[in-house]
């Protein structure tokens, strides 16, 4: 029973409290801190996440934003994302299959504010709540766990730089993957870093240190060679551009400027525009 009492009252400070200055944040996601008891094992407890970085044992409400170190790792490295949460922001409020449904009352543990139970919050009742939780969230009674709304995008020459919410800004070095230069990083790029170094980046295109990868002042595409991995499947890999034309597999480096056919055949069809523009 005391258990029990420490549970609700862990989650009732952490639903509550605002992103603190120490947590951290990446892509808007609040990952908390390491002040779990199982942080820093190279495994993610933190029972808003899924994939093939999580733990193995039983998953618990005051886990939640405590296991930010391994939970950030294993979302970069593309083993983690948010269960029923779309990049875009939308959510899967999944079934109503939960024991306690149509109560007025949420209990999916990805949630929170005043819609939310009062009572203990269980891995078993994550998306399938739906209806209680759909409503509440409607009716701004919720908000997804600390979901951090992304700042203002910064924009010169047309360029959108994004924003500094990446784990690696403000250092000095561009880390955004769209750029090449003498002001970036070189460290290994990576697609989380897309749109999140806008400071860093902004600086050194402002310096004359760093130009868009293969696109012109004119706003003319070099679309490269097809020397890469996935070449010729109708599906864009080459992470510079977005829209309906893009694979929905993870986007690395090493297809920047080698997906040439499938990227131009998509841009000139309409189903791409260049990231950020």
């Amino acid at each position: 029973m005391m258990r029990i009492l420490n549970l609700v009252s862990i989650l009732a400070i952490v639903s509550a409290a605002p992103a603190m200055a120490d947590d951290l944040i990446v892509d808007g996601i609040n990952f908390g801190n390491d002040d779990g008891q199982w942080s820093n094992d190279g495994e993610c407890d933190d029972p808003r996440f899924t994939g093939a970085g999580m733990t193995t044992t039983p998953l618990l409400s005051d886990d939640v934003l405590r296991d930010s170190s391994d939970c950030s790792a294993g979302y970069l490295a593309g083993t983690l994302t948010q269960i029923g949460v779309g990049t875009d922001g939308s959510i899967d409020f999944g079934d109503d299959n939960g024991e306690w449904v149509h109560d007025n009352e949420c209990d999916d543990m990805r949630f929170m504010g005043p819609g939310m139970t009062s009572t203990p919050l269980l891995n078993d009742d994550i998306m399938h709540d739906a209806s209680d939780c759909r409503n509440a969230f409607n009716e701004g009674l919720l908000s997804l766990v600390e979901t951090v709304p992304a700042g203002p995008d910064l924009v010169i020459d047309g360029i959108n730089f994004g924003n500094d919410d990446g784990q690696w800004s403000n250092d000095g070095e561009c880390d955004d993957p769209r750029f090449t230069g003498a002001g970036m990083t070189t460290t290994p790029l990576l697609f989380d870093d897309l749109m999140h170094d806008a400071s860093d980046c902004s600086a050194g295109y402002a310096a004359g240190t760093l130009t868009l990868i293969g696109i012109g002042a004119d706003g003319s595409v070099d679309f490269g060679d097809d020397n890469g991995e996935w070449v010729h499947d109708s599906e864009c890999d080459d992470m510079r551009f977005e829209g309906p034309g893009m694979t929905t597999t993870p986007l690395l480096n090493d297809d920047i400027m080698h997906d040439a056919t499938d990227c131009e055949t998509a841009f000139n069809a309409g189903l791409l525009t260049i990231a950020g523009q």
